[in-house]
């Protein structure tokens, strides 16, 4: 296929992009590189780059993505574009509706004008909000404490509405908490916590962690979650579906601490109140994408983690321009 991936410059959608092209699709990639302050494409895809196609394109502008759209004849799209951060979301409302919602009801109108053969939006577990529940199933109920939540439902909503009301095929998937190289966090924000908890510590810095450290998060890798969306994208068996994409392991933000801690001899910590619309935490019930799928996360928590600190430790000392960017960040 041919396949646009947006966001496909950042973290988790240059992952998106290798797996899909060693599954044997062509790629085309549209960001607008907003997400950090230094060229970070050629951090992500640089040793892609010669392998796909790149667009600087924000996806609120409709008359850049026609003009995409009409040139290039894509058979599906991978809508992971967002102003990804909880925390930045509830702070800047604005900014969250104008991407995360105008963003996404551009990528469908133009999906469905041009009659691409399958759409998947990245979603989020933070649709599912604060409930007296642990494990979450695609059919629990839907109650967001956060505006990143908010638009992130709307989008799903919105998602399966154009599959039902214009045929256009498509399908969501709800992202749990991912990780690995090469995560980078960003300035303001608390998200990421195994990014950030291993950067102090590499910097001889104690971690803060906020709330007793007794919520939990379902960690799944960032390799694990590319390949459960192209997957997702591939298969018939997902049109019109919402599924989980999560390890189903529950995991401690003590129990990061602790792990990162044992891994680079640091034994700080500070505790602060946990933020507004942070969710205490929930791990996925991944039934349902290990039938459609037949997918399994094949990455331990710890051993992700382990290569994220290997990661994090070369990045820093052979790029100044990262190494200048956490420094400030610290």
């Amino acid at each position: 296929m041919i396949i646009l991936i947006t966001g496909g410059a950042g973290m988790i959608g240059s992952h998106i992009c290798r797996t899909a092209l060693q599954r044997g699709h062509k790629v085309v990639v549209v960001d607008n590189l907003s997400s950090y302050p230094f060229n970070y494409k050629r951090i992500y895809l640089n040793d892609i780059l010669d392998d796909i196609t790149f667009f600087q394109i924000d996806i609120r502008n409709e008359y850049q993505l026609n003009n995409l759209f009409t040139i290039y004849k894509f058979d599906a799209v991978i809508h992971a574009a967002a102003y990804a951060d909880v925390g930045g979301c509830v702070k800047n409302f604005d900014t969250d509706f104008n991407n995360n919602i105008i963003g996404t009801q551009n990528l469908l109108r133009v999906s469905k004008l041009f009659e691409v053969k399958k759409f998947t939006f990245v979603s989020s577990a933070s649709v599912y909000g604060i409930q007296n529940k642990e494990i979450f199933n695609e059919s629990d109920t839907t109650i967001p404490v956060s505006t990143y939540g908010n638009s992130k439902l709307w989008g799903e909503r919105q998602t399966i509405l154009f599959h039902q009301l214009y045929k256009l095929p498509t399908t969501s998937i709800r992202y749990f908490s991912v990780y690995g190289a090469p995560q980078i966090p960003k300035v303001g924000s608390h998200s990421w916590c195994a990014a950030i908890f291993a950067l102090r510590c590499l910097n001889n810095l104690p971690i803060t962690i906020y709330g007793d450290g007794n919520q939990f998060r379902d960690f799944t890798h960032v390799q694990d979650i590319a390949l459960g969306t192209v997957l997702a994208t591939e298969k018939d068996s997902t049109v019109g579906q919402i599924f989980n994409l999560g390890s189903g392991v529950k995991t401690t933000i003590n129990r990061v601490a602790e792990l990162i801690k044992q891994q680079t001899n640091n034994t700080g910590t500070i505790f602060k109140p946990l933020p507004d619309g942070d969710p205490y935490g929930g791990i996925a019930d991944n039934t349902k994408c290990k039938e459609l799928l037949d997918w399994l996360p094949t990455i331990s928590f710890e051993s992700g983690v382990k290569s994220y600190i290997e990661w994090l430790k070369e990045i820093t000392a052979n790029n100044s321009e990262i190494r200048h960017y956490l420094a400030s960040f610290l």
